[in-house]
């Protein structure tokens, strides 16, 4: 395979771009058979499309194949959301993405006992659960020496190819607490792409409390919505641990879905300081 490099500059700084150096992070939909599931959903489905008398598959001697889907774009595996998640009318997801490169970090972060922190989650009683602060993604993003992306790639621990196949919540996932999603919209974050299927807790009495605080207009959970919002985030994702911490260009691959949200593939391409 030849080598395929690209220059790009972001910032005033010019980076090389390894092509042939990328990573997907996305889950694989497997039709049919062992996937992520979230909230007991239905799992991905596909059967042949029936017309009179013939059935488009070439297993049952068709000339090709024409499948039909079903999933539950929340809930069946990698996907992208925007605003729209939280709109009766709502600009779709397939409309709002116009960045082709998002300049992006990407960060392992353990969780916190949330009886044990100090930073805050908006539904009480909540004990013997895992969140992620704000203060431990400072953190990370300090040792990073990275103060210049538009995207945040959280990948959590434990970190093991069951996040490929899990149930959830019947096995629990550490959510974000309010403090760190205001701390992302604080520094002005674009794009949130996160390995587990919600920022927020699984059941927060419907509130999508996380969710509202990263497209509110002030960064508050009563706050009016940001209807004109262009930040998406991106749920269920797999990073390998092969993958290091650091800078990358994420192509976040999204199908022009009016909905508000759509399967997705963020593929992150390693890059390089020229300058």
């Amino acid at each position: 395979m030849k080598k395929t490099k690209s220059i790009i500059i972001y910032n005033n700084k010019k980076f090389e771009l390894d092509l042939n150096n990328r990573y997907d992070i996305s889950i694989p939909v497997n039709f049919n058979d062992t996937q992520p599931n979230f909230y007991g959903s239905e799992i991905a489905k596909m059967k042949p499309f029936k017309s009179k008398k013939v059935t488009w598959s070439v297993l049952d001697g068709a000339s090709c194949n024409v499948p039909e889907i079903t999933m539950n774009i929340h809930c069946n595996g990698t996907h992208t959301e925007c605003v729209g998640h939280l709109l009766s009318n709502y600009k779709s997801i397939g409309s709002i993405l116009n960045d082709i490169l998002v300049p992006s970090l990407l960060i392992t972060v353990k969780s916190s006992k949330i009886e044990n922190s100090k930073e805050k989650y908006h539904k009480d009683n909540i004990k013997d659960e895992l969140f992620i602060t704000s203060q431990t993604i400072k953190k990370e993003i300090l040792n990073s020496r990275c103060d210049e992306f538009s995207g945040l790639i959280i990948r959590t621990q434990p970190n093991t190819k069951l996040k490929l196949n899990s149930c959830y919540p019947e096995k629990k996932y550490p959510f974000l607490s309010n403090d760190a999603v205001k701390f992302l919209n604080e520094i002005g974050l674009e794009h949130l792409f996160i390995d587990t299927p919600s920022i927020d807790r699984y059941d927060d009495d419907g509130i999508l409390g996380n969710h509202r605080i990263f497209w509110s207009k002030n960064d508050n959970l009563n706050s009016e919505l940001n209807f004109s919002s262009n930040k998406t985030i991106t749920e269920f994702c797999y990073i390998s641990n092969k993958i290091k911490d650091g800078f990358y260009f994420v192509n976040l691959q999204l199908p022009n879905f009016k909905l508000d949200a759509a399967p997705s593939r963020p593929i992150l391409i390693k890059t390089k300081l020229l300058q």
